[in-house]
This record gives structure tokens, sequence and C-alpha cells, in this order.
């Protein structure tokens, strides 16, 4: 054999035997490299939560990422990116206008470049207070109008007695998904829901309705007057 050919031989051998070594030690192959961006809502009617702050730490991430969560209409709704990988922890807290800590809550997930399953994690109050329910995955729902007021039957300021909610599902990217949600009220002495969203009163008081698709949820408040 030829010094040329011996040396590529034994270049080739190294080679393998180092990528066999590194496999050995639990490196992390190219096919399962990349990052996930997840979609993290939470409803937070009832809390004076002022900001949602997302902490995402795991043992090969040399430095915790922290990512702030917009709040409108009092629902969080925003998105972050997470290195694939097993064992990724997500820590959220929640604080009022003030800075004060007001829940808390964190869930062990593995995370896949590409689709990730939607979970819920429960923020407990610190103090006292509604405990808060965040989703996180690759898909929201949106229910629109997202609040809506209804009278019971002869009400004196003339308000309907249905309305319509419709449920918007779109993937972490704002592209539409097609799916059809699952309908249901938190108190049917207040609203009543149908599979197709249309919401009848029943009853004086305030309740939510929801809107569920592969584990995401999407609510909107109704309140019915006499």
């Amino acid at each position: 054999m030829s010094r040329t050919r011996l040396s590529f031989a034994s270049f080739a051998l190294a080679s393998l035997l180092a990528f066999a070594s590194c496999t050995q030690r639990g490196v992390v192959e190219p096919f399962q490299t990349g990052a996930a961006t997840l979609v993290i809502r939470a409803d937070l009617s009832g809390t004076a939560v002022a900001t949602v702050v997302v902490e995402a730490t795991a043992p090969d991430i040399a430095t915790a990422l922290v990512f702030n969560i917009p709040i409108v209409n009092r629902v969080a709704s925003g998105t972050i990116t997470v290195p694939a990988g097993s064992s990724r922890t997500i820590t959220l807290r929640a604080y009022d206008a003030g800075g004060v800590q007001t829940h808390s809550g964190s869930v062990t997930v593995n995370v896949q470049a590409g689709t990730n399953p939607t979970i819920s994690v429960v923020l407990t109050p610190l103090t006292g207070g509604l405990p808060i329910t965040v989703t996180l995955g690759n898909l929201t729902v949106t229910v629109t109008p997202p609040s809506g007021s209804l009278g019971l039957a002869g009400n004196s300021l003339g308000l309907p007695g249905t309305v319509q909610l419709t449920a918007v599902i779109k993937d972490w990217n704002g592209n539409p998904v097609t799916g059809v949600a699952t309908w249901a009220t938190r108190d049917p002495g207040v609203a009543l829901v149908d599979a197709s969203g249309l919401v009848t009163a029943a009853g004086a008081g305030t309740t939510t309705i929801s809107a569920a698709f592969e584990g995401a949820t999407g609510t909107a408040t109704v309140t019915v007057t006499h």
C-alpha cells in the first residue's frame, strides 16, 4: 500500500473512532440540533398581573434564556425560542404593577425542532388569589369577540340574548390552521354554548367561554344582565 493510501486510511479510522467516542459521551448528533418556537398564552382575567416573565434553562444551556410576554386585554400571548433537546425547564413568573411577584410555576419538557405538543402549566398564586393556566406549544386559539354582554328576555337594556363567537386557530408563525375547536362554558347557569360557538344567556352573572384545539385554548368573557 502506498504511503498516501496509508495516510488516508489512518485519517478515516481516526475520524470514525472520534465520532464513536463523542456519541458514547452523549454529544448531540447534527440531526438533533435546531430550535423550536413555542407560543405562550395565559388568560389573566381576575388577577392583578401586569408582567409575565418566562425563563428557559437546561444543563446544556450556558445562560438562562429570559423572555417577557406581552399582555393585551388581560391575555398574555407571545413566543419564545428554545434550543431543541431534552430536560428543558420552563419557569414562569407573574408580577403585579408594583413589581411584586404574584404567581409562579414551572415544567420540564423535551423540545424538538418543529412541532411540539401543547401542554398546560398552572401558575400558583403566592399570596392567595386565582391560579393561572398557561398553555405552551405550537398553536394558539383566539376567540372573537373577546368579551360580550347579553341580556335575559325582557331586559331593560335591550341586550341580545345570544352572541356568536368565533375561534381562530394559528401556528406559532401566525399562519391559519384548519381545525374545529371544542367549545365549553365555565358556568352553564350564566350562559350556554353550542358546538358552533353560539352563546345563549341563561342567568345573570359573568362566565368564561372557552374554545380548545389540540391542547391550546382561547377564551372570551360573557356578562349576562336582567
